[in-house]
């Protein structure tokens, strides 16, 4: 496929600048396969372009769908699955193509968030208030972006200014005694764009473990307080710095399940801080060569206390993660079908825990990593390749090489075929690494990606189907030894195949979204089913617009999942409506409501864990001319 216009230095310098500042928000499905992406290939194409799977939540969609967190906004796209250990605030762990949330990338606003201690990324804390857009892009990217990205990547970035000045303020509550109460004040002046946020989110929750189990019957209550900026200037002669924050803090309340921990008459709860941070510049070297530098650092704190039956409040266990990160990037257009990208990235991880990391006795509390990553993408008549290569080296659990090809096919009736190949690892954690019991040892977790992808671009809509197969191996199982102390060992391998299909379409006057996943993640050893993966899920997102009235709702629905690995602990198949409608009273007020889970389904994702019963929701946003 040519490009529109070839990659003068101009034209890309625009192109990365529309990216890190925020791209345009689509208005329809048809739209979205315009929009700039960045994620799938570290460069700016549309999601036409793009040589992987790739799903972009815009602002609008957000806005939209009401969501009052980030995972409830991932489970729109096809090949996600959300388990969660109870409501809003609780653990949610987000499956890829059955990959795990740790062998899953999370950035935000391009740096790592994911946790050096335990690996998946804290998701559940992150408020939509405060997010732009989010790409997901499906399959493995570890040629490009190193550890974890063996399921895929999620891209978050935060809000962005765009056009004049404009304040947006947010009041809602309903159900469980929930409030929530966001303001956004962002625009662009000249050549600066800029946006600070800040939201309060509150909910007195409920009781997230059966009365069998939990016989205190509680509400389990959380609270998050966010705030978020960005800022963004381009000078005269193309140069372009910004920086960005996001911060999340507040307290969550849960059940301790285990045998261990405080007792049953005890109140446990989690204090959090999750926070993040980044800063950058990007310049025109000449003509053909666009570089950018960038720094990027990130906190995940969590202490967890109990309130005992006498008002005391005490700390019971702690873990706090921190990284550092710089990354300089370099984009060369050496022809008008050629665009070179490499790079050098560098990364140091911190940790440490109420039960310190020892190695040999000797305590550990950091490791460093890396990497040197190119890419070629060549852009030919009706035909686009990507090739890249990437190799890390960890000073705890050695070197990895990953490679990654795709090839793109235009064909007659408005038809695309996709085909490739990729490696990705994943890397052992600071828990899996020296916690007491662990395994120093420890290779990472190696995939290897097959996939076929066949797409269309009609007048009734637009579809996509996808099949592919990974192959992992060097799986980590914690398993009891003889002495009755568990460990984690190299010993699993999973072969998880799929297909995925797509289709957004208008019927109607409806805009229809549907996505249906359909898996076999099979443990290679016992033959059984991979924990907490469903073999079939299924989306659909119905909206349509009657003037200033809006309706709409959500379907959702998975087949039955195991809680063991031995698939003796069996969780029930399940579906779930969600319905919302909208109304603009005037240019300045939004109105917007919303009921969850409609049929008050009693089901679970996680063994012990209640999700979330209906509730009904309201909001009123207020923007004023200034």
């Amino acid at each position: 496929m040519q490009l529109a216009n070839s990659y003068s230095v101009r034209a890309l310098t625009l192109a990365i600048a529309s990216i890190t500042a925020g791209a345009a928000i689509a208005a329809t499905e048809e739209d979205k396969l315009d929009t700039i992406i960045v994620t799938a290939s570290r460069t700016a194409q549309t999601v036409e372009q793009a040589l992987a799977p790739v799903t972009v939540i815009t602002r609008e969609d957000i806005a939209t769908s009401q969501a009052q967190d980030i995972p409830e906004l991932l489970e729109r796209a096809p090949g996600i699955q959300v388990t969660r250990n109870g409501g809003p605030g609780a653990i949610a762990s987000v499956f890829v193509r059955g990959a795990s949330s740790s062998q899953t990338l999370v950035l935000v606003d391009g740096v790592r968030v994911n946790s050096a201690a335990a690996g998946g990324a804290a998701l559940q804390y992150l408020t939509p208030e405060q997010i732009e857009r989010i790409e997901i892009v499906r399959g493995p990217h570890s040629s490009l972006y190193g550890a974890d990205a063996i399921g895929g990547v999620i891209q978050i970035f935060t809000r962005k200014g765009e056009g004049k000045p404009k304040l947006s303020i947010t009041v809602g509550g309903g159900s469980r005694g929930t409030s929530n109460y966001a303001l956004n004040y962002g625009g662009k002046t000249g050549n600066t764009r800029f946006n600070f946020g800040a939201s309060l989110y509150e909910t007195e929750g409920f009781d997230i473990t059966p009365e069998k189990i939990n016989m205190q019957g509680d509400k389990d209550a959380y609270r998050n307080k966010s705030l978020s900026m960005s800022l963004t200037h381009q000078f005269d002669n193309d140069i372009e710095v910004g920086f960005n924050a996001m911060n999340a803090e507040g307290k969550v309340e849960f059940d301790n399940l285990s045998s261990f921990g405080p007792p049953a008459n005890n109140a446990p709860y989690t204090n959090f801080k999750n926070s993040s941070a980044g800063a950058y510049i990007s310049l025109p070297v000449n003509d053909i060569w666009q570089t950018r530098l960038e720094t990027g650092w990130m906190r995940d704190y969590g202490y967890q206390r109990i309130k005992d039956a006498q008002g005391n409040h005490k700390a019971t266990s702690h873990y706090r993660t921190w990284r550092n990160t710089v990354t300089w990037q370099n984009d060369i257009a050496w022809s008008d079908n050629q665009l070179t990208t490499a790079g050098l990235e560098y990364y140091k991880d911190r940790a440490d825990n109420s039960s310190p990391y020892k190695n040999n006795n000797k305590p550990v509390d950091s490791r460093s990593n890396k990497a040197v990553f190119v890419q070629n993408q060549s852009y030919f008549d009706g035909h686009d390749l990507q090739v890249g290569l990437r190799y890390d080296d960890n000073e705890e659990y050695g070197h990895k090489t990953t490679g990654n090809i795709a090839w793109g096919i235009d064909l007659p009736a408005s038809l695309r075929l996709v085909t490739s190949y990729g490696t990705a690892f994943r890397a052992p954690t600071f828990n899996d690494l020296y916690f007491p019991g662990a395994n120093p040892k420890l290779k990472p977790e190696e995939s290897e990606n097959y996939e076929v992808a066949l797409k269309g671009r009609h007048s009734f809509g637009n579809w996509s189907v996808a099949a592919f197969q990974n192959n992992i191996d060097d799986m980590i199982r914690w398993a009891p030894q003889s002495n009755g102390i568990w460990t984690p060992l190299n010993v699993d391998k999973a072969r998880i195949r799929g297909i995925e299909a797509q289709l957004d379409t208008v019927l109607a006057g409806w805009q229809l979204n549907t996505t249906v996943t359909l898996l076999d993640p099979e443990d290679r050893k016992t033959g059984k089913q991979l924990v907490k993966r469903a073999k079939q899920m299924l989306t659909l997102n119905a909206d349509r617009q009657y003037g200033d009235f809006s309706i709409g709702g959500t379907l959702k629905a998975q087949s039955k999942t195991y809680n063991d690995t031995a698939n003796k602990q069996q969780l029930g198949g399940f579906g779930t409506v969600d319905l919302r409608t909208g109304y603009r009273f005037s240019s300045s007020f939004k109105g917007q409501l919303k009921v969850v889970n409609l049929f008050d389904k009693d089901y679970h994702t996680t063994k012990g864990y209640n999700s979330e019963p209906r509730g009904v929701f309201v909001s009123v946003t207020y923007t004023p001319e200034i």
